[in-house]
């Protein structure tokens, strides 16, 4: 009986950290992705209906989209602005923005490839990559003073600029003011993924490409994740 009782014991406590490990896993998979910004600029003024598609839902969105819908996929955003050569968005109505705002939860893979920064780099780190990666002074101001605190908090974190499982759960398109498809002749797609780290954290250096070399219409969008 005895016997029996303490196989019974260490079946239940396997099953709870193979439950615990589970939630971990599925948690840190479904990770919020946290203000995705989009900057358009275009060479010359020109109407343009923005619309994202996201594998999930849409929590929140500013300016108000001109459209949002349920989708086969998932969810639906459109905005109809003006795109400027400096980066200013018109709506309809007159008002201006530097920028298009969504978040919501959306699947994502961990990624194993990045950098273990300790609290008192970040700053210089997240200029030095985010320059690498293609977004001007302003863009990355933006991106530090959002996430700068964030790594603050720790004081080691895993840092990866792994965007390639963030994106295809997250796509963008652009139609002109006749509704005929619009390429962005640049489009610079960054986001970040974070999660606390130990100075003794090993991890797989990530490599970057060349900097991308911004013509004709220009898209750029940053977004993150903070995985528990």
């Amino acid at each position: 009986m005895k016997k029996a009782l303490i196989i019974l014991s260490c079946v239940v406590v396997a099953g709870l950290a193979f439950a615990t490990a589970f939630l971990l896993a599925y948690d840190r998979e479904q990770g919020v992705s946290e203000k995705p910004v989009l900057y358009v600029y275009s060479p010359q003024e020109q109407l343009v209906t923005v619309s994202v598609d996201v594998d999930g839902a849409i929590d929140t969105a500013y300016p108000a989209p001109d459209a949002l819908e349920t989708t086969d996929w998932g969810t639906r955003a459109s905005w109809t602005v003006t795109a400027s050569p400096d980066g200013t968005l018109t709506d309809q109505g007159g008002r201006t923005y530097p920028s298009l705002f969504w978040d919501g939860p959306v699947g994502q893979e961990s990624p194993d490839a990045g950098f273990v920064v300790a609290r008192e780099d970040a700053v210089p780190f997240l200029e030095e990559k985010l320059a690498l990666l293609g977004l001007t002074d302003k863009e990355a101001a933006d991106f530090i003073t959002y996430w700068a605190p964030r790594i603050h908090a720790n004081e080691y974190t895993f840092v990866s600029f792994d965007a390639s499982s963030y994106t295809a759960h997250a796509r963008y398109s652009f139609t002109d003011e006749a509704g005929a498809p619009v390429k962005p002749d640049t489009f610079i797609r960054v986001f970040m993924t974070i999660r606390q780290a130990e100075v003794t954290t090993q991890v797989r250096e990530q490599a970057f490409g060349p900097t991308p070399q911004r013509t004709g219409l220009v898209a750029v969008e940053w977004g993150g994740t903070e995985e528990q």
